[in-house]
């Protein structure tokens, strides 16, 4: 009866208990594959009322649309600007609730962190955000499957513009830029309580330059379209 044991084994491998789940660890993204001159400008941190509202404006004059991550204890007090980032076409993604540092941290405190933006987001009408950003860009294994597990991309950055450390100029924020921008760039800026002038007239200098070059601008979500090979976690 050899027929039984192929049908057995046919059947034993058809059923999900033989092939358990395997969760993977959110891969981190600082650059996309592409030939295309396309960049995707990022802000962290907000939102804030002094910095937030000035460069959406910026973004909004020159048909520039940005991705912001968005820590949800600024956002609470500040609804109403997260709101205008949202009717203004920008993508929101997550920088956790309290800026926790997801690294030698268990993982239902990571769970508990990331978990509690999205249902603020959600009761402001904000979609679940499907991309993350780690404080300080650190994170360890337990925080990358956790990530993963939740369906996040992390989103680091290929441009540090450094402009949280409020040392440098305008002009130095956008020399950076310039200089370091590539197909496919992720560029970091900041929108929050240690943002300054300095960001807002960065981002007012750099977009026309960067037009003028041939460059296009788009979230990170449609900078990700353009990848032409898979991204492994790191």
């Amino acid at each position: 009866m050899r027929w039984l044991s192929f049908l057995w084994v046919a059947l034993f491998s058809w059923f999900p208990w033989h092939h358990p789940a395997v969760s993977r660890p959110a891969p981190i993204i600082k650059q996309v594959l592409t030939t295309q001159k396309v960049v995707a400008l990022t802000f962290d941190d907000g939102p804030t009322r002094t910095w937030t509202p000035q460069i959406l404006k910026i973004l909004k004059d020159n048909h520039v649309r940005a991705t912001f991550f968005v820590i949800g204890s600024h956002a609470i007090q500040r609804p109403d600007v997260l709101k205008e980032e949202v009717d203004a076409g920008m993508e929101i993604g997550s920088h956790g609730y309290q800026h926790l540092t997801l690294r030698q941290k268990d993982s239902q405190l990571v769970k508990r962190e990331i978990a509690q933006n999205e249902e603020l987001f959600q009761s402001l009408g904000v979609p679940k955000p499907s991309l993350y950003r780690l404080p300080g860009g650190a994170s360890d294994a337990t925080a990358l499957k956790v990530l993963g597990e939740m369906g996040y991309k992390v989103i680091g950055w290929s441009v540090d513009t450094r402009d949280w450390r409020r040392r440098f100029s305008a002009s130095q924020l956008a020399e950076r830029v310039m200089n370091q921008v590539e197909p496919g760039a992720i560029v970091i800026f900041h929108d929050g309580p240690n943002s300054s002038m300095a960001t807002v007239d960065a981002v007012k200098a750099i977009i026309p330059q960067l037009k003028k070059a041939g460059w296009k601008f788009d979230t990170v979500s449609e900078l990700l379209k353009l990848e032409r090979l898979p991204h492994h976690a790191s």
